[in-house]
């Protein structure tokens, strides 16, 4: 994975790119320069999440997904939550859902 800085015209600072694509990370998510300094994701749980966000929001109408989305990501993560890498894809996904589909 690559973290791209603000001073790279081309990402937004908060943008990492994967070998899956591109993921936009939460602006609140924890401060990640280098994502393979990250010691509590697991890239795979990460991804899985990611992917179920998806999977999910695809069996929904576009704005039943959409509401689904928004109401999620208005609540905060589970502070004490067993499983934070697929937490954190889950969210990575529905965020970009909201952010980069049509409305």
């Amino acid at each position: 994975m690559t973290a791209h800085r603000a001073d790279d015209a081309d990402m937004p600072e908060l943008d990492i790119v994967t070998e899956h694509g591109i993921v936009t990370r939460l602006p609140t998510s924890f401060p990640l320069l280098d994502p393979e300094r990250d010691a509590d994701l697991d890239p795979d749980r990460f991804q899985q999440g990611f992917d179920d966000a998806l999977a999910d929001l695809d069996r929904m109408p576009p704005r039943w997904a959409r509401h689904y989305a928004t109401s999620i990501l208005d609540k905060p993560a589970p502070r004490h939550d067993s499983d934070r890498s697929h937490t954190r894809g889950y969210r990575a996904g529905l965020y970009g859902f909201v952010h980069h589909s049509p409305l």
